[in-house]
Parts: C-alpha cells; structure tokens; sequence
C-alpha cells in the first residue's frame, strides 16, 4: 500500500513538474523570438505584390461589372419591347421592333 502511494504521488508530481518546464520553455521561446525589419528588396517585392494585388481585383471587378451592364441591357431591351408591344396591342395597334414605334 505504501508502494502504490509512492507511485501515484511521483507521477502527480512528475506531471505537475512537466507542466511547469513546458511553461517556462514556452515563455522562454516566446521572449526569445521577434522578427526583423524588411530589408529594402523585401519592402520593394511586398509593394510589388500588393500593386499586382490591386491590378488583378480591378481587372476582375471591370470584368464583373461589364458582364452585369450587358446583362442589364439585354433585360432592359425586353422588357422595354414587351411593354411596348402589350401597349400597342391593348389600343389596338401593331408594334414594330425596328423603329420602335406602334402603327396601323
């Protein structure tokens, strides 16, 4: 009984001594490490990649918003000829998508 509460009490201890060593490893690693300033071909290839960055996102947001512009005049264009021809029709006209006009 006594060996058996030898044991136990050494690996309680024995733990809590490891949680104690890896904290202060830890804390001695972290202070340790700090980064250092860019050098100047560092801060030049940093700009260098946030201007591609900023060139790519522009390309695709013209790209984005080109193809909603066409979109939105192509639906436009319907809409407008749907309207036109139900008007033409309700006062008993016909309506003529070239000129965009009702007549006779």
């Amino acid at each position: 009984m006594i060996h058996k509460l030898m044991t136990t009490t050494r690996v309680n201890y024995s733990g809590k001594l490891a949680l104690i060593a890896a904290l202060i490893f830890a804390l001695a690693i972290s202070s340790q490490v700090s980064a250092e300033p860019l050098s100047a071909d560092g801060k030049a290839a940093v700009e260098q990649h946030f201007a591609r960055l900023a060139q790519q996102q522009e390309m695709s947001d013209e790209q984005l918003i080109g193809g909603i512009e066409t979109t939105l005049d192509t639906q436009i264009t319907q809409v407008e000829q749907r309207f036109m021809k139900e008007t033409c029709t309700k006062h008993q006209r016909h309506y003529d998508r070239q000129s965009q006009t009702c007549y006779e």
